[in-house]
């Protein structure tokens, strides 16, 4: 819950100093009190009565809005409102000696001056960062709406732009430093800022590793580069000089925004993608923002999804060349959902592992594929089902319980199972990486490292790695036919995985001319459109319940949507 004085404070910092049409409102609301005071007090009966005590409500909110000046000009009307003129009782006529009315005007002075100047003191606390000693968000606000005032009318808006800078190894450095060197630097990154900017923009710190630049458009390519050029060099701590690495988003008035609410939300937005992209700077993309709303509405309805039976699984075959049958599926997740229709999981896996929504997501797909594979059981067909691991999932210590469980209820055997993990999985902790896959393969599961030649994979930790089959990424694949040398990449790599006794699998396999190509290069599964597209497991026991084409060439060749 909000706590009430911060709620006041951030008012008060937000309200002084009015300018503009909200100055005259300020004004015009201050002046009604103090005569609606003065008015209700003669016609209750005169000063005699509590109703004076009203008069602090101006004064107080003058105070507030206008500092020590405002508190003790309405103090002083307020004063002489209730003074001279005013008497002790309207009904006998007496009026109020000197002393009495003086002295309230006196105090009323007194409590507006003071109140005027611990406003000023809570102002200057909330809008000054404790730590760098820069302004900070509500100052930043406050100069973007005095800047952003309407326009004379005939002139063009004016043009600024606000960048949000993120440092993006700041917390590295803490870990590594400790949190004093963290201190010097947040405010070494202020000074940097304020030198590159030398005068011509404003320099904030929003809050812990965030910054604003605000700029006038007409100085913006310069003070950029000034920025660009004080950033390659490090900041010394403790004697050890360190490289900072700020990271930029950018919105630009008036064409992102009209206000300093949306112009500060809009570049942020921007920080926050470039930062996501590991680019050096970003300006605000409408479309990427909509995205970014699109995904959180998404999420928000996720666990309606898993209860709503929303969720299902589709499988995509993996075709064995040599045998000359199917050997396995992968296990696809959709969600059918009831605006967006059916979804792949491009549109919602990334959101999900960047929350804890995944360890929710994991039992469920691994309780539904293992399902699947007693169905199959049943049919007596001897196929294995992959699933698809994150890193999240691998540094999940319920992970191993969850597939334990799993296996127990549907009475499948780990043998018939199958993990496929990316190489960015791998490399994001190879080491816990190495120990959870070989866990699995105690158990007898199948381990495969997905979209291989996308990544980084060291082809020396390739060789410690667990894993039974190697998957060569699709881009490399769909290029077979064409005119590149890709094959001969796709050669070497099923080379290499035969020598490490992996079997290897091909994916985004999409035409006759492409499945040729995996078979000459040594490829020994094939998977993808050119294939079979993922169905749900319903339509793949019903097709071969009918004893329907089991050769290869004989599937339909689809278009390759989203897996």
């Amino acid at each position: 819950m909000v706590r009430i004085d911060r709620w006041l404070a951030l008012a008060l910092t937000r309200w002084q100093h009015p300018t503009g049409l909200r100055r005259w409102l300020a004004v015009a609301g201050i002046v009604t009190l103090i005569a609606a005071t003065t008015f209700l007090v003669w016609q209750t009966g005169g000063i005699r009565y509590a109703f004076s005590h009203i008069m602090y409500v101006p004064i107080l909110l003058a105070a507030a809005l206008f500092g020590p000046g405002g508190g003790v000009v309405a103090g002083l009307a307020g004063g002489l409102a209730l003074g001279p003129g005013m008497p002790i009782d309207t009904a006998t006529g007496e009026m109020q000696a000197f002393y009495n009315w003086a002295y309230r005007a006196v105090f009323f002075l007194f409590v507006g001056g003071v109140v005027g100047m611990l406003g000023q003191a809570v102002a200057r606390l909330l809008g000054e960062d404790p730590v760098s000693g820069a302004p900070s968000q509500q100052p930043l606000r406050q100069a973007l709406e005095r800047t952003l005032e309407p326009p004379v009318s005939g002139h063009a808006p004016r043009r600024l732009s606000v960048l949000v800078a993120i440092f993006d190894n700041y917390t590295e450095l803490v870990n590594t430093f400790g949190p004093e060197v963290g201190v010097r630097l947040i405010g070494g990154v202020v000074q940097r800022l304020q030198a590159s900017c030398q005068g011509d923009a404003g320099v904030y710190h929003l809050h812990g590793e965030r910054f604003a630049v605000v700029v006038d458009g007409e100085r913006l390519d310069d003070v950029r580069a000034r920025i660009r050029a004080h950033s390659m060099e490090p900041l010394v701590a403790d004697g050890v000089p360190l490289y900072v690495n700020l990271t930029f988003g950018r919105a630009d008035h008036p064409e992102h925004g009209a206000s300093a609410e949306e112009l500060i939300q809009r570049a942020t937005i921007a920080a926050d993608l470039a930062s996501r992209r590991g680019e050096r700077e970003r300006v605000y993309d409408a479309g990427s923002d909509q995205t970014s709303r699109e995904n959180l509405v998404l999420l928000s309805g996720f666990r309606r999804a898993v209860s709503h039976g929303e969720l299902c699984l589709y499988h995509q075959p993996k075709w064995h060349l040599e045998q000359e049958r199917v050997v396995g599926t992968e296990a696809l997740l959709r969600w059918q959902h009831p605006e967006h229709g059916l979804l792949t999981p491009v549109r919602f896996i990334p959101q999900l592992e960047s929350s804890h929504l995944i360890h929710e997501l994991t039992p469920w797909v691994v309780s539904a594929a293992l399902r699947d594979l007693a169905e199959l059981q049943r049919d007596g067909r001897p196929w294995h089902v992959a699933l698809n691991l994150s890193a999240r999932n691998l540094n999940d210590d319920g992970l191993i319980g969850d597939l334990a469980r799993a296996l127990a209820e549907t009475g499948t055997s780990p043998e018939q199972l199958e993990v496929e993990v990316t190489e960015s999985a791998v490399l994001a902790d190879p080491e816990q990486a190495r120990r959870v896959l070989g866990r699995l393969r105690d158990w007898g599961m199948g381990v495969a490292i997905d979209d291989f030649g996308a990544g980084q994979t060291s082809l020396g930790y390739l060789r410690r790695l667990p894993a039974t089959s190697l998957k060569i990424d699709r881009a490399l694949i769909q290029e077979l036919a064409g005119p590149s040398s890709d094959g001969r990449i796709v050669e070497s790599v099923a080379g290499l995985g035969r020598r490490l006794g992996m079997e290897v699998v091909a994916e985004g396999v999409e035409d006759r001319a492409t499945l040729a190509m995996a078979r000459s290069a040594g490829c020994d599964i094939v998977q993808g459109y050119g294939i079979c597209p993922p169905q749900p497991m319903e339509t793949i026991r019903e097709a071969f319940a009918r004893e329907r084409s089991v050769r290869a060439q004989d599937f339909a060749v689809g278009s390759s949507p989203e897996a």
